[in-house]
């Protein structure tokens, strides 16, 4: 695992000087060590028939508090949970993700 993943997650609505209501700031949930795989065409169109699709997956240690409703930031570049999945008896964590920005 040679990669420096931060989790983030949206923090709730908040009220600014002018008492508008703006949504809040991504609050960082984690920064773990990951090892990421680019998936191929072919994994992507195999995991076309599944509900999520994914174009790259991380594996980390295990955590149980994560959700699709996360993002990823890797250098600089910012992914959508599209999927969690035990790895070797939830030793590990595969986070399946596809990216934001373009």
């Amino acid at each position: 695992m040679r990669h420096r993943i931060t989790i983030l997650t949206t923090g709730g609505p908040t009220t600014n000087d002018i008492g508008e209501e703006i949504s809040g700031a991504p609050l960082v949930v984690a920064t773990v060590w990951a090892a990421k795989w680019q998936l191929t065409a072919k994994d992507v169109s195999r995991a076309a028939g599944q509900v999520s699709q994914a174009e790259a997956k991380f594996l980390i240690r295990h955590r149980s508090d994560l959700t699709t409703q996360m993002t990823v930031l890797h250098k600089g570049v910012s992914y959508a949970i599209t999927g969690l999945e035990d790895f070797e008896d939830g030793k590990g964590l595969f986070i399946m993700v596809r990216s934001k920005t373009a």
